[in-house]
């Protein structure tokens, strides 16, 4: 990808006139005022970035016009709210609409039309957010808010599918899932999402899904007989030898509801195995409880479940496609604490509290999007993967510069990403360690390389 292409791009996601026309849509501008709703959001979302404070000074301190921290103070109302909702939503609509096509994913997208990865994170709010995003009560915070998440990983494709109070389970929210239900798009979530109703939907939409087992699904087996048996999976597995160990065919659930799906156990390492067994030990003993020999046994064992065939996906291959789920939950990690989700100088106020937490969704949306097209150009040129902590990194401490280009617009901003993209190419590029291999390394050496496209 061009620079030309990615300029054209950060524009069009950025761009002025669709802002301002939210803006009136919504009420927060009657008229224009001193503070312009470009410049609103801008400040907002890159203004306070690569502040040391997240102040309402940091987030003037880009405005054309000077104003006071009281007069933008002012600006924030539940008006203001649905504005950085419906901007939200405009620049997601966008970044998805313009995500390059697959370039280091590129023999990956030769078997699934899409690969979406799931996890949710949480923060704490201040209290006065209890009502609209409640905590989960007693020593926690009085109000947490819970963001699901969704990457697209061939494409590099970030959406936040869902903000909702963090005590909501992670299972309670699987049913907004089934919009990624498409034929040949894989799912890979957590055991957390699991609901045999969100399988069966992927299922039936010629979908494949990749997750771990959760112990609260059922396994049952064919029988000789030709019924089905109850599955006792610890006993199965203490028998085994192998380090991998594949059940062809399972059923989750009984009768005309069951899911027939494949189950591969992959053997933990020794030490693995015993830190597993360790933590579940511990977290038995708060409860007053002791783990039984079955769960014990199970704990040194990772079980997956997928319902994609054998020849399309090998079992070598279950493990690493797993890993690029974790590869991705440390991504979201970063790009919470680069954004600083769980930090406000609005203690009391709580439209200005949610504004910010928009603000830096769509802050979010900014840095994946650099991060797509920096990797595509960096795969096309040097065959090498690009960082996503150190392109958050860099945009972080580029904020207040693109904030103030992105308002002037014209020669200056295209002269501060013309600097950014340069910056990016050179210093993200991530480093080869001759020890350890990364998680696409490991997927083309056990799969993607053996595999005809």
């Amino acid at each position: 990808m061009s620079y030309s292409q990615f300029l054209e791009q950060f524009t069009a996601l950025f761009d002025p006139a669709p802002i301002v026309g939210l803006a009136r849509q919504t009420g927060w501008m009657i008229r224009q005022g001193t503070i312009d709703a470009f410049e609103f959001v801008v400040g907002l979302v890159f203004g306070q970035m690569s502040a040391l404070q997240l102040t309402l000074n940091a987030q003037a301190s880009s405005y054309t016009e000077p104003v006071s921290r009281q007069a933008v103070d002012q600006r924030y109302h539940e008006r203001t709210v649905d504005f950085l909702r419906a901007t939200f939503d405009h620049c997601l609509s966008q970044s998805l609409a313009q995500g390059p096509d697959p370039s280091l994913t590129q023999s990956l997208a030769a078997h699934f039309a899409s690969v979406d990865l799931i996890d949710s994170t949480s923060f704490d709010c201040p209290e006065s957010l209890a009502k609209i995003l409640p905590g989960c009560g007693g020593a926690a915070s009085a109000a947490n808010a819970k963001v699901l998440l969704r990457y697209e990983y061939l494409r590099g494709q970030f959406a936040p599918l869902a903000l909702v109070p963090g005590k909501r389970s992670d299972q309670g929210l699987a049913a907004q899932l089934t919009s990624l239900a498409r034929p040949n798009g894989l799912v890979i979530t957590d055991k957390a999402f699991v609901k045999l109703e969100l399988l069966q939907h992927i299922d039936q939409a010629q979908g494949y899904f990749l997750m771990p087992w959760p112990r609260s699904l059922s396994l049952w087996q064919p029988s000789p007989e030709g019924g089905r048996t109850a599955l006792d999976l610890a006993q199965a597995l203490r028998h085994s030898d192998p380090a991998v160990v594949e059940f062809s065919q399972v059923f989750l659930g009984q009768g005309d509801q069951a899911l027939p799906v494949r189950l591969i156990a992959f053997r933990l390492s020794p030490e693995s195995a015993a830190r597993h067994r360790a933590a579940l030990r511990e977290a038995q003993r708060k409860q007053g409880r002791t783990p039984t020999q079955q769960a014990l046994e199970l704990a040194g064992w990772l079980i997956l479940l997928t319902n994609v065939p054998a020849e399309k996906l090998p079992a070598r291959a279950v493990s690493y496609l797993y890993r690029v789920r974790w590869q991705i939950e440390l991504v979201f990690k970063q790009c919470k604490s680069v954004l600083r989700l769980d930090l406000t100088e609005a203690r009391t106020k709580a439209p200005r509290v949610l504004c910010e937490i928009w603000a830096r969704l769509i802050a979010a949306l900014a840095i994946f999007a650099c991060h797509a097209h920096v990797q595509r150009a960096c795969w096309a040129q040097r065959q090498r993967e690009i960082s996503f902590a150190q392109v958050a990194r860099q945009i972080q401490q580029s904020g207040l510069l693109l904030a103030q280009a992105l308002i002037e617009g014209g020669q200056r901003l295209r002269q501060q990403l013309h600097s950014l993209w340069r910056r990016l190419l050179r210093t993200t590029i991530k480093g080869r360690q001759r020890t350890r291999k990364t998680t696409w390394e490991n997927l083309v050496e056990h799969w993607l390389g053996l595999a005809p496209n």
